[in-house]
């Protein structure tokens, strides 16, 4: 699949424990717009900044009908420490295997975890889809937010 064309095509499925104790999959969270965080380490110092940096804006600009998802390759455990630590307001889901990162396109020369961003909307279809080629980088929680509201206003949500 080319990702650059990935807008408007079905979110892959997966199923994922998370650091809340739950499992977390595509189809049970239809009916609402997702965001899926793709990240590389917890604990590490970009990864940090961004997942900090993106819980305290959904905490001051909470979205209607937003769920916020974190995944990287680290543990259930492993995440709990990270999302107590940092207070993050979002579950952070264990893909140890990179099942999911290979299934959305967040894998890097076939072995290595990438930084992404993936919008899917209420009835499933990936809506924006972002990767970092460095690692580097990534969107602000703004330009995300804001991005949610452009597309929640087109489709009347």
């Amino acid at each position: 699949m080319v990702w650059r064309r990935v807008q408007g095509r079905r979110a892959p499925a997966f199923e994922l424990p998370g650091d809340d104790g739950a499992v977390w999959g595509i189809e049970g969270l239809r009916g609402q717009w997702v965001v899926l965080v793709f990240y590389p380490r917890d604990f590490s110092p970009v990864c940090t900044a961004q997942l900090c940096h993106y819980g305290q804006w959904w905490q001051r600009e909470p979205l209607r009908g937003v769920v916020v998802l974190g995944i990287s390759p680290d543990t259930v455990a492993q995440h709990g420490r990270f999302r107590q630590r940092y207070r993050l307001p979002f579950p952070l889901l264990a893909d140890e295997r990179l099942e999911v990162f290979r299934r959305y396109g967040m894998v890097l020369f076939g072995v290595m975890p990438a930084r992404g961003i993936v919008v899917i909307d209420p009835e499933g279809q990936i809506r924006w889809w972002w990767r970092s080629l460095t690692g580097l980088r990534y969107p602000s929680a703004q330009r995300v937010w804001q991005i949610l509201q452009r597309l929640q206003s087109v489709d009347g949500a």
